[in-house]
């Protein structure tokens, strides 16, 4: 009845979830940035932004190689 899940597929869900809320901080700091006013608030949602992306990228490239060795 209940399916054992190995542990490759808890990390690869628990990848999924943590690029979600990345993607979901991104739109957040996106939308921060469209109605900022202050030259030092957009320089550190422009920081925060580029952080962000770098994750994402990383988290993509290891669901990418996870899904090649499969």
């Amino acid at each position: 009845m209940f399916r054992r899940i190995s542990k490759q597929e808890r990390e690869r869900r628990a990848a999924k979830a943590e690029l979600e809320a990345a993607m979901q901080a991104m739109r957040a700091n996106e939308n921060a940035f469209k109605e900022a006013q202050d030259p030092f608030y957009i320089e550190q949602l422009t920081y925060q932004h580029a952080a962000l992306m770098c994750r994402c990228r990383a988290l993509l490239r290891m669901l990418r190689s996870d899904g090649e060795e499969s």
